[in-house]
């Protein structure tokens, strides 16, 4: 055997015993991956359920509202919500913040920033998005602190960029209607 036949030789040998459950005994161990994919899986994100309240909430704290535009059918959705969505909800560095969703395809009633009440689906039309995921954020007057981050085609600099739209919402904020905290109708 040629040293080209046996480097190609030892790589399909190695493919095998990763891939093979019948060597699941020799170490190979799988179970983190499958850990991962349950807890992506299982994990949800709150509804909106009306914007101006949660947005106003949320700018209580001096925080803005991040709403993910997302659908069932969505396998980024679930990747997105899990490593990036949830976790923010506990971020130290953000308290008070507030973290929603919206289906893209759902006719459940939300109420807009106006307080008409819409469908998720009319929603996001209306803030034209098309495709999923899709993440905003808001401050309580309704307009967008930054663009929004849309998809996932980087997941080494989407923790970076969700930073810096949720730093361009507290900036706006704390220029709020009268640039004082608790300028805001706080419960």
């Amino acid at each position: 055997m040629s040293l080209n036949n046996t480097s190609l030789f030892s790589l399909l040998l190695m493919l095998f015993l990763h891939a093979s459950p019948v060597f699941a005994g020799l170490g190979i161990d799988d179970s983190e991956d499958e850990e991962a994919e349950t807890i992506i899986s299982n994990e949800k994100l709150p509804w909106a359920v009306d914007l101006l309240a949660e947005s106003r909430q949320a700018a209580c704290h001096g925080q803005p509202l991040v709403v993910m535009f997302g659908s069932s059918r969505c396998p980024y959705c679930h990747v997105v919500r899990s490593l990036y969505m949830i976790p923010l909800m506990e971020d130290e560095r953000y308290p008070g913040i507030i973290t929603r969703e919206l289906e893209t395809d759902s006719d459940q009633l939300v109420r807009d920033f106006s307080g008409k009440q819409v469908t998720m689906a009319e929603l996001a039309a209306r803030h034209g998005v098309t495709l999923v995921p899709q993440v905003v954020v808001f401050v309580p007057d309704g307009r967008q602190a930054a663009k929004p981050i849309i998809g996932i085609s980087n997941e080494d600099f989407y923790g970076y960029y969700l930073d810096q739209a949720i730093l361009a919402g507290v900036e706006m904020i704390s220029a709020g209607p009268n640039a004082l905290p608790g300028a805001y109708a706080c419960d």
